[in-house]
């Protein structure tokens, strides 16, 4: 199968919000928090619409698969501005990597994650790194993202108040 790698237009809003179902269920997995709220749905629309179309600091990647027409993958790209007190310069961010799960091992995640980074690369982004994260017991996704050279930088932890 053959898919085209491209920037998300506007028209995509809906089809996105289906591959951002699969993403979200896929967090779930690890994390029921990221179960989605009620209106979910439109304020996610809303943001697609007015952060990420036509934004200087802010793109979706999405794969078309070209027989059929829809979408099987996306990514968000961001980029994040210098830290007011660490020397974490001008970078960027991934989130929302994803891809459905019969286009899996095809090439279609690495290729999302090449056109974000020649978007990070090039003008006028031309940020120094990029981070993701990953979900603790995701190693398939911790796998994938060591084996194309992404390198483990921090761990977060998080307790309960209600634990004592």
């Amino acid at each position: 199968m053959t898919c085209e790698i491209r920037h998300a237009v506007s028209d995509d809003g809906e089809d996105l919000l289906e591959l951002w179902h699969g993403f979200t269920n896929h967090l779930s997995q690890y994390d029921e928090r990221y179960r989605h709220k009620e209106d979910a749905d439109e304020r996610w629309l809303r943001y697609f619409e007015n952060q990420l179309i036509d934004s200087k600091y802010g793109i979706v990647i999405v794969a078309e698969d070209e027989e059929t027409d829809e979408l099987v993958g996306a990514l968000e790209a961001r980029v994040m501005g210098n830290h007011p007190i660490f020397r974490l310069e001008n970078h960027g961010y991934i989130n929302g990597h994803y891809v459905e799960e019969d286009y899996r091992n095809e090439g279609i995640g690495k290729a999302l994650l090449d056109q974000a980074h020649d978007w990070f690369a090039g003008p006028p982004h031309e940020v120094d790194f990029y981070r993701i994260d990953v979900m603790e017991g995701d190693d398939e996704a911790a796998e994938l993202y060591e084996k194309l050279g992404f390198e483990p930088v921090e761990h977060v932890y998080e307790r309960s108040v209600e634990d004592r």
